[in-house]
C-alpha cells in the first residue's frame, strides 16, 4: 500500500502540472479555462483513488464473492499500469463490453493519456451513445485541441445538454462552446446555471470571477431550480422461489442494491430489510443513496440486485441467495418491477 500511495502522489503532481498550465493560457484568441484548472487541481487526488477502486482486482459488483487486490512478490499492490493492461486484455476478448471501454477511458483520462482515453471513449460511444461516452470524447477532444469546441466536441456537448440541461460537466464545456461563438448571453446562462448547482467554494469563486467579467455579479445569480416533489424512486416487489425459500434462516437479511451498470465501485443506493413475509414490496430512491449527488433516475439504466444473506453481512458471501433485474428509466419510470430470487452465490 505504501508503494501505491507514493505512486499516486507522484502521478497526481505530474498530471496537475501538465494540465493546469495549458488550461490557464489563452489559445488562438479563446480565453483560458481557469475553472477547469481549479477542477482538475482539486479532483485529481480523489481521481487517483477512484482509479484504484475502479480498476483493482476487488470485485465491487454484487452478487460476487469478495476478493482482495492482487499483490506482487514483495507484498505490494500491483500498479495502475498492470490494472489497465488487464482491462485491455479483457476488452480484446470482450470488444462489445461498453462498461469496460468507459472504465478504460476514465482510467487513461486520469493518467492524462488523453489520446488513449479518446480512443476508448470513442469505442464506447460507437457501442452505446451514453452521456458519459459523449462527454468523455468531447473532453478529450477539447484537451487535445481547443478548436474542437467548434467542431464535433461542441456538438456532443450540445447533445448532452439537450437531454440533461443540468449536467455540470456539460454546462461547463457548453459555456466554453458559447464563448467560441461569441454568444455571451448563452455563456452567462450556462455558467449561471452551473454556479446555481452549488459547486465547492474554491470553484465557485473562479466561476463568479469569470461571470463578473461579463457583467454578472454574485447577487444576480439565480438559485437552483426547485424540482418540486422528491424523486419517487423505484418500487420493487421481491419474491423467492419455493426451493430457495427453504434455505432462509430466522434473522436473515434482505439487501436491495442499486448500481450503475456502466460503472464499478460502491452502489448507488441500498435498502436493508428483514428477509421474511415474501413477496416483499420495497422502494429504493435517492433517500437511500450511498453516494450523494448521483441521482438514480438520471441514469438510462439502473441495475437492481436483491440478495438474502443468512450471515447478515452486506458483502456477498458464498451461499447467499440472489436475483437481479435492470430498470430502464425511459421505459419503466413510474412502474414497479419484480425481482425473483432464484440463484445462489458461488
Amino acid at each position: 500500500m505504501n508503494l501505491f500511495v507514493i505512486t499516486a502522489v507522484v502521478l497526481t503532481g505530474l498530471a496537475a502540472a501538465a494540465v493546469v498550465w495549458p488550461l490557464l493560457r489563452k489559445t488562438n484568441g479563446v480565453p483560458g479555462a481557469p475553472v477547469a484548472a481549479v477542477v482538475l487541481g482539486v479532483s485529481l487526488p480523489a481521481a487517483v483513488l477512484l482509479i484504484y477502486l475502479s480498476a483493482s482486482n476487488y470485485d465491487w459488483s454484487a452478487p460476487a464473492t469478495a476478493t482482495h487486490g492482487s499483490r506482487n512478490g514483495n507484498g505490494n499492490l500491483t500498479n495502475i499500469d498492470d490494472m489497465i493492461a488487464k482491462l485491455e486484455n479483457r476488452l480484446q476478448a470482450e470488444p462489445d463490453n461498453v462498461a469496460g471501454w468507459l472504465l478504460l477511458g476514465r482510467s487513461y483520462a486520469q493518467l492524462q493519456q488523453i489520446e488513449k482515453s479518446r480512443r476508448a471513449y470513442r469505442r464506447a460511444l460507437a457501442l452505446e451513445p451514453s452521456t458519459e461516452a459523449k462527454l468523455g470524447v468531447a473532453e478529450a477532444d477539447i484537451m487535445l485541441d481547443r478548436d474542437n469546441l467548434k467542431r464535433d466536441a461542441g456538438r456532443l456537448v450540445e447533445e448532452v445538454l439537450a437531454v440533461e440541461p443540468d449536467n455540470p460537466k456539460a454546462l461547463f464545456y457548453g459555456g466554453m462552446v458559447a464563448m467560441t461563438r461569441n454568444d455571451i448571453d448563452l455563456f452567462r446562462e450556462r455558467w449561471q446555471r452551473l454556479l446555481a448547482l452549488s459547486p465547492p467554494d474554491e470553484i465557485r469563486h473562479v466561476i463568479e470571477a469569470q461571470l463578473a467579467r461579463t457583467g454578472i455579479t454574485p447577487g444576480q445569480i439565480k438559485p437552483a431550480r426547485q424540482t418540486g416533489a422528491p424523486d419517487p424512486g423505484i418500487d420493487v416487489s421481491v419474491s423467492v422461489t419455493d426451493e430457495l425459500a427453504k434455505r432462509i434462516r430466522p434473522g436473515a437479511i434482505l439487501y436491495l442494491v442499486a448500481r450503475d451498470p456502466n460503472r464499478r465501485g460502491p452502489p448507488l443506493a441500498v435498502v436493508r430489510h428483514e428477509a421474511a413475509g415474501f413477496p416483499v414490496s420495497l422502494n429504493i430512491s435517492d433517500a437511500n443513496a450511498m453516494i450523494p449527488g448521483q441521482p438514480m433516475l438520471s441514469l438510462p439504466r439502473v441495475h437492481l440486485i436483491a440478495r438474502i444473506t443468512n450471515s447478515g453481512k452486506p458483502v456477498a458471501q458464498p451461499g447467499d441467495l440472489f436475483g437481479e433485474k435492470t430498470f430502464i428509466t425511459g421505459k419503466n419510470r413510474g412502474e414497479g418491477i419484480t425481482i425473483v430470487i432464484d440463484r445462489i452465490v458461488d
